[in-house]
């Protein structure tokens, strides 16, 4: 669902990946970042948003 929601509202998505990122399943969180660019997509995985 929030990669649909990133592909008409990016920054809703970044909004809401802000403040859920660290609580979300691992799973959920790289379906969300996967569009996101390389670098981007590393700062959510590693936490530095």
């Amino acid at each position: 669902m929030l990669r649909e929601v990133g592909k008409r509202d990016r920054t809703a998505e970044e909004e809401f990946l802000a403040r859920h990122h660290r609580a979300m399943p691992r799973v959920m969180l790289r379906y969300a970042i996967e569009k996101f660019e390389p670098q981007r997509r590393a700062q959510y995985l590693t936490g530095v948003v």
